[in-house]
């Protein structure tokens, strides 16, 4: 998550008052230290501000670790019953999207567990290199599209954010990088899907990342329109 990406997350979660949002469970959330350490702007623009409303935060991931509440996956109809039992009234769904094959899939079931008359505020990539978390289907949808995806939710609002960040950051930590690249340019033919990404990178040298941002209500009696969640087994989360 970048910090533009946070500090937006927290100012349209901060329009709505605590018991709106309490439980509020974070999916995919890593560990304490990845959100305090790895990347410290996520706890200190989103999750501490959160906290000092008096918003409970609940953090879900599919590995074990310290600061994470629920060890689950969030498609497997055998945690699911874990996971309801927190009873959750809204969802962060940030920067998943891109790693799971069928991303309709994950929308309907961010909308079975907050049920009627919950949020879901949803992050993914629109303009951003590929990226393996095992894996990155380039998933990069518009609002338009996360709001397609998102039915029967109402899309309450739904933008394109740009996070004023690109590569260009990380080619000033590392040069070495361009040289990569330079080495890499004359040979399309060893790997060409690899070279493919390792080009495509040279484009947010000039332009920035951006991230789509949107909120969902889930309207009442949407629980009557939505097909099941087929328990796929390995899932890519």
């Amino acid at each position: 998550m970048f910090e533009a990406e946070a500090t937006w997350l927290e100012t349209l979660l901060r329009q709505w008052a605590p018991e709106r949002l309490s439980p509020l469970l974070n999916v995919g959330s890593s560990t304490r230290s990845f959100r305090e350490a790895a990347q410290p702007w996520t706890d200190r623009r989103l999750f501490h501000p959160l906290r000092e409303r008096g918003v409970r935060l609940v953090h879900l991931d599919s590995k074990e670790g310290e600061g994470i509440d629920i060890r689950a996956d969030i498609l497997s109809d055998a945690d699911l019953p874990k996971i309801m039992a927190f009873q959750p009234k809204a969802i962060l769904c940030c920067n998943i999207l891109e790693h799971v094959r069928a991303p309709e899939v994950l929308a309907r079931r961010c909308i079975e567990i907050v049920g009627p008359g919950g949020l879901i505020f949803v992050t993914v990539p629109r303009s951003y290199p590929h990226h393996r978390d095992p894996i990155d289907t380039m998933y990069r949808p518009a609002p338009d599209e996360l709001a397609a995806l998102f039915k029967p939710a109402r899309m309450l609002r739904g933008e394109i954010v740009d996070v004023g960040e690109s590569y260009r950051g990380q080619v000033r930590l590392r040069p070495w990088l361009l040289l990569r690249h330079a080495f890499r340019f004359p040979f399309p033919f060893i790997g060409f899907e690899g070279w493919k990404r390792s080009i495509g990178k040279l484009y947010w040298l000039k332009h920035n990342y951006s991230v789509t941002g949107a909120v969902f209500e889930v309207p009442a009696g949407a629980e009557g329109v939505l097909a099941p969640v087929v328990d796929r087994g390995e899932h890519g989360i």
